[in-house]
């Protein structure tokens, strides 16, 4: 097929990033926070994204009105839950959407997965200590809850097929990533790229991987310069071992 094109209505903080994360990975992005064009461009797209980080004024309209057209296009959608359970407008903007919306994959911090469970406390911002102890059990909730592949960020991540019956741990990375703003939306956007070509489990599954072999390398590269040097070995490297894994695909 033809270079996959992603919707992203996204975190304002790292859309550069992820329009970059897209590319490498051998997509096309476009974004657009405008209600009066959502339908229209999510129908004419592959994949769409959902983050809720920097939440416009007219999110839920907004949100509703692309989730809407992409559904009856049959299209996939993922949402990245940022700050889910942190305030109100953000959280209700959520609720309307996952009350009608039915989703490919759902992504979030161990507070944002909880707070989508109604377990625990709100998140402290947009970020999270992931409790390991019940991480992968709240996750495979959050999947049944939904219908939808979910996966748990943290200093291990836990994907649960939208059944929360076929359950996956991924390990390695690099400490570096929680030091470094954008790499999470980046993973969301990367998420809805890939399931453009594959089913979401799968699709998230190979994300979820592939980031954390890149974080790896990356932080090999820059041990010596200092951590935000990270960030760009971190792209090189998950540009490069997307190529390859294309080629063994082929």
């Amino acid at each position: 097929m033809a270079k996959p094109l992603v919707y992203q209505i996204t975190n304002t903080v790292s859309a550069q990033l992820q329009a970059d994360c897209v590319a490498l990975l051998g997509g096309v992005s476009i974004m657009s926070p405008q209600k009066g064009e959502a339908a229209e461009i999510a129908s004419s797209c592959d994949a769409l994204l959902i983050n809720i980080g920097t939440p416009p004024d007219c999110a839920r309209e907004l949100y509703l009105a692309a989730a809407r057209a992409a559904s009856a296009a049959k299209r996939p959608i993922v949402m990245d839950a940022v700050g889910y359970g942190f305030s109100r407008f953000r959280t209700e903007a959520a609720d309307a959407l996952l009350s009608e919306i039915k989703f490919s994959v759902i992504k979030g911090n161990f507070s944002e997965i909880a707070a989508l469970c109604g377990e625990g406390a709100a998140p402290r911002g947009v970020s999270s200590e992931c409790k390991e102890t019940r991480a992968a059990e709240i996750t495979a909730e959050c999947a049944r809850k939904f219908g939808a592949a979910v996966y748990c960020t943290g200093e291990r991540d836990f994907l649960s097929d939208a059944a929360g019956v076929r359950n996956e741990v991924i390990e390695g990375g690099s400490r570096l990533l929680a030091m470094t703003s954008g790499i999470g939306c980046a993973l969301g956007s990367a998420t809805a790229l890939f399931c453009a070509e594959y089913e979401p489990f799968e699709a998230s599954l190979r994300a979820l991987k592939l980031f954390r072999r890149a974080a790896a390398l990356a932080e090999k590269d820059s041990a010596s310069a200092g951590p935000y040097s990270f960030r760009t070995a971190f792209m090189d490297w998950l540009a490069e071992l997307n190529s390859e894994e294309e080629k063994n695909v082929r």
